[in-house]
């Protein structure tokens, strides 16, 4: 199936959380159902043939957390957690119990449908057995996994050591807003806090190489308090002119 064909079920007892996020999904192109609460969740799933789960933690009787739990005890299918509490606690948490990624509250529409797209491809990937290769292609950026190198627009540019791990999270999560927490478990393996200057230069040395290299720096997006973005608008990219 099509990814955005997909089946998604939103689990939450907030009835405007719910419509919100069925706005959204629809718009993308998703067909989406909902539930309020876990157990009318889980005999859905037991059910129906669902592509993907959102499921948000803070429920009563049966939390998110636990949900997820039940729905594991069956079912592989991708589990984004939505929550409005510590984002790393949460995701920590939540990963532990199955989930595959989690979105924060407030949500903003290119966040949730980045982060769907990219849990359905992982699984589309996984389903179809096709190896995704060492070289990938990101617009105007060529990645290649096994020589850490990188070319822009064909040409050579230096990303070293972390540099080219920070590049590599924010292009496998294209148009998805990444927290600190985020980016400092995928990249230094939460040994760096996300709040020290570690990370912050990492991003300055990563956006001043590829606005050298081809005026992209602005791609990559600063939203303050709350992350950085590689934005999808990069595939689009045109070389500047000679």
């Amino acid at each position: 199936m099509p990814i955005n064909q997909a089946r998604i079920l939103v689990v939450d007892d907030d009835a405007n959380s719910r419509e919100l996020l069925r706005i959204i999904l629809r718009a993308a192109g998703y067909e989406v159902d909902e539930a309020f609460n876990a157990d009318e969740a889980v005999a859905m799933l037991r059910r129906g043939d669902f592509d993907l789960v959102t499921l948000d933690i803070m429920m009563p009787e049966v939390d998110g957390i636990e949900c997820c739990r039940r729905i594991r005890a069956f079912s592989q299918v991708p589990i984004i957690i939505i929550t409005a509490r510590d984002q790393l606690y949460d995701e920590i948490v939540g990963l532990e119990a199955g989930a595959d990624d989690y979105i924060t509250k407030p949500f903003q529409r290119e966040s949730v449908v980045g982060r769907v797209r990219a849990a359905l491809r992982r699984v589309a990937v996984e389903r179809s057995g096709a190896p995704q290769g060492h070289v990938r292609q990101y617009g105007p950026l060529t990645v290649d996994l096994r020589s850490q190198g990188v070319l822009v627009f064909g040409t050579p540019v230096d990303f070293p050591g972390k540099e080219f791990d920070l590049l590599c999270a924010l292009c496998e999560n294209l148009g998805v807003l990444m927290s600190k927490e985020r980016l400092s478990v995928l990249v230094w393996g939460g040994e760096v806090e996300a709040d020290s200057k570690t990370l912050e230069v990492h991003i300055y040395r990563v956006r001043k190489k590829l606005d050298q290299a081809a005026d992209l720096g602005r791609f990559l997006e600063t939203r303050r308090f709350r992350g950085y973005i590689l934005s999808a608008g990069i595939l689009d990219a045109v070389p500047p002119e000679a």
